[in-house]
């Protein structure tokens, strides 16, 4: 295929320039669609007047629809866009907003998934592929141990995890906390289940409420089954997890609406791990739960952070001042712009 490519080029000189120019068009535009003439002309460095010709031309291929609400993209387009981003290397661009995040965070990896996980169903398969090629990095060709949260992100995503890795490797999975009052599909017990059977493993259940009071926490830590578990979880090789808006978040652990705005008057824009911090990164509040915690972060040799979505990027900037330095961070195109450019919804 490369070198069908260079011959067009060798043919047409302005093959390659005009198609990286019409598929930047339409990559922008899945990002943001619908999408204006004057925000697309700006993002993707061209006249409205030039704009105005490509879109024109795009639309009539039934590459775009325009209409009062700004100009989106066509299933024909979608498809299109999909198969020809590996054939023009289009994520290349990719790769120096990844390095710039890694820099700016001060972090092990960043990964950048293309397209926007708001807009796009096909993006999960992306981002299955990418969490998968990590775990293929840096897993042992041993027994593993991975500790999972639950949440949307994840529950849509495992489905889509490699089940070669289980090639040479043994998995256990372990939900790195115990259940909440969110939909059983998002619990982290289920989510763990999804990705054990993924993984041809075994999945170890941990049934306890996120809501205890100091007495029935230490009772809980008392019980065998329990205790086996959380020494599981001290020995997990991976911890694949994420954060949330603190509201959200709030209402899935069954936290009261008192409390929940006790936790909004101090400032708390995001959760992780039962902790809830403010846009600075301070901690305004902490659940009593049994699994991984926070500081337990700092002992494990892997930790993902996957985060989508642009209406996080408050929570996940805030959050990165308490995120380990070993941590490998994956989000989405569209979250990842607004980080670079320091936007916060």
């Amino acid at each position: 295929m490369e070198q069908t490519i260079s011959l067009l080029e060798s043919l047409v000189p302005e093959f390659i320039g005009h198609v990286a120019k019409r598929m930047k068009i339409l990559d922008t535009i899945s990002l943001y669609e619908p999408i204006g003439r004057r925000l697309l002309a700006s993002e993707v460095g061209l006249s409205e007047r030039t704009l105005r010709t490509e879109i024109e031309q795009l639309r009539e291929v039934d590459l775009v629809i325009v209409s009062k609400s700004g100009i989106s993209l066509t299933n024909k387009s979608k498809q299109l866009l999909e198969t020809l981003r590996p054939i023009f290397q289009l994520e290349e661009y990719l790769r120096q907003k990844e390095y710039d995040i890694q820099q700016k965070f001060g972090i092990k990896q960043c990964r950048i998934v293309s397209g926007n996980a708001n807009k796009d169903e096909i993006f999960f398969k992306r981002l299955g592929k990418a969490i998968s090629d990590i775990l293929n990095d840096i897993l042992p060709l041993e027994l593993n141990v991975l500790a999972v949260t639950g949440g949307t992100t994840l529950s849509k995503t495992v489905e889509y995890v490699n089940s070669d890795l289980s090639q040479d490797r043994y998995f256990t999975v372990v939900p790195a906390r115990g259940g909440g009052n969110a939909s059983l599909t998002i619990e982290a017990n289920m989510v763990s289940y999804m990705l054990a059977q993924k993984l041809k493993g075994n999945s170890v259940s941990l049934f306890v409420p996120d809501m205890l009071t100091a007495e029935l926490h230490q009772a809980l830590l008392n019980d065998s089954a329990i205790s086996e578990t959380i020494s599981l979880l001290k020995k997990t090789n991976c911890l694949i997890y994420s954060i949330g808006n603190a509201k959200i978040m709030a209402g899935r652990r069954g936290v009261s609406k008192q409390d929940i705005e006790r936790i909004l008057t101090k400032g708390a824009v995001g959760e992780a791990l039962g902790v809830f911090f403010d846009e600075k990164g301070r901690i305004v509040h902490r659940l009593a739960r049994i699994g991984l915690v926070l500081e337990d972060l700092h002992h494990l040799p892997n930790e993902i952070l996957v985060v989508v979505g642009s209406q996080k990027a408050k929570a996940l900037n805030a959050y990165m001042t308490l995120a380990p330095k070993n941590t490998i961070l994956v989000l989405d195109e569209a979250l990842a712009n607004m980080v670079l450019k320091e936007e916060t919804l």
